[in-house]
């Protein structure tokens, strides 16, 4: 075989070598619990209110399917082959409806304004950090949020706060800290309902179940992660 035969063949043979290299499978995640309905209410029945459940804001690092992780607080990265299967906005307001319509406390709970729906409140906000923090020895789960619901008769800001969790994964993997982002949703938006549940009772001059909150012990936040 001649030098540009040999050439040739050797090109082909790393083509073909190429070809048959494993190729990267894009995976898709979402946040994921089944919330359960509160319990020890104290009144029977839900507060006689309509909550329209909106699209939560989010910041625009984390306004992209693919999952952030980071390594300190100055730079983020993101995975390529790994991405959120429903944009985190929507997501994230889904759940926060479903969570809503599972604890009971209202009459009725709706995501857009229809003709005979008048919602009496309306609940958004913004998703402020939803990503992967990677040390040197753990990997962690960051969500936070800026929830608030405002009286829609007079546009006054009814209730507002900030969630803030981290928490270590069992073991560096991506679908693990996908997973401590779900019980960290679980875990702030069943303290979202305790502290709803106190804003209508005032709404109505009743008083509030006398539940406790969620153990505050059950989201553990990480130590001092940006040093």
């Amino acid at each position: 075989m001649s030098r540009i035969g040999r050439v040739l063949a050797g090109a082909c043979a790393a083509v073909l070598l190429a070809g048959c290299a494993a190729v990267p499978v894009k995976r898709y995640y979402t946040l994921n619990y089944v919330p359960a309905p509160l319990e020890d209410r104290l009144r029977p029945g839900a507060y006689p209110f309509v909550v329209r459940v909106r699209d939560l804001a989010i910041e625009d690092a984390y306004a992209r399917p693919q999952i952030v992780y980071r390594k300190s607080a100055f730079e983020l990265e993101y995975y390529f082959y790994r991405v959120w299967a429903v944009k985190p906005s929507r997501m994230i307001s889904d759940l926060i409806h479903k969570h809503l319509v599972s604890s009971g406390l209202v009459s009725s709970v709706v995501r857009r304004f229809d003709e005979g729906t008048r919602p009496q409140f309306e609940l958004g906000g913004t998703i402020e950090a939803i990503e992967e923090y990677d040390s040197d020895q753990l990997w962690f789960a960051h969500l936070a949020l800026h929830l608030w619901m405002t009286r829609l008769s007079d546009g006054a800001v009814v209730y507002s706060r900030r969630f803030d969790f981290r928490k270590p994964v069992m073991a560096n993997q991506p679908e693990l800290v996908v997973k401590e982002m779900s019980m960290i949703l679980e875990h702030t938006l069943n303290q979202l309902m305790h502290d709803l549940d106190a804003v209508f009772a005032r709404e109505t001059g009743m008083e509030p179940a006398q539940r406790p909150g969620p153990d505050a012990d059950s989201t553990t936040d990480a130590p001092e992660l940006w040093r």
